[in-house]
């Protein structure tokens, strides 16, 4: 009677090549080199065959890459590294522009905290001096932002205060204040 063996699904792989390997005689498995000369000249011609046609493949996989991703060639205009280099180019401008216009941001908040000061200092209702204004423009524009006297033509207009003592445009723009 034929003993029951386990079924195949609950063996493990491992044990099972194990076994497969010791039930095999040692002399059916003939060393590499030994195997190599054995072999017939047609089994050669298939096996270099296989080969070539492997290393036409990645060759092909290759150059495919190169042309349609970094260009092969380098003396192209339109070379992936050009591209890179314009792009980095126009990422350095877009972090200039930004740092110009942070720099007039705070400007104008150093502008307009200085003319809160000067509302604050003149209490009881005074409009705040020509002579002020134009004085606190020079002292925090540079020569890119023009003076409020370029921007009037020459004249400083000064705006008429309403009931709360600040002008009805910085109402309007600072309603949050």
């Amino acid at each position: 009677a034929p003993t029951k063996k386990e079924p195949i699904k609950n063996m493990d792989p491992h044990a099972m090549a194990a076994e497969l390997i010791q039930k095999s005689p040692s002399s059916q498995r003939i060393p590499g080199t030994e195997s190599l000369a054995l072999l017939s000249p047609k089994q050669k011609m298939q096996n270099y065959v296989t080969a070539g046609a492997l290393i036409a493949f990645v060759t092909s996989v290759w150059y495919y890459s190169m042309t349609a991703v970094g260009k092969a060639s380098q003396g192209d205009e339109d070379d992936g590294l050009h591209d890179l280099e314009a792009e980095a180019m126009d990422a350095r401008d877009d972090a200039d522009v930004r740092d110009k216009e942070r720099k007039e941001a705070e400007k104008l908040v150093q502008l307009e905290r200085a003319v809160v000061e000067l509302e604050e200092e003149e209490s009881g209702g005074e409009l705040v001096s020509v002579e002020d204004v134009g004085e606190l423009l020079q002292g925090v524009s540079s020569g890119e932002h023009p003076t409020e006297a370029e921007v009037f033509g020459g004249e400083v207009v000064v705006e008429k205060k309403v009931e709360g003592g600040r002008p009805l445009w910085k109402k309007i723009v600072f309603f949050w204040r």
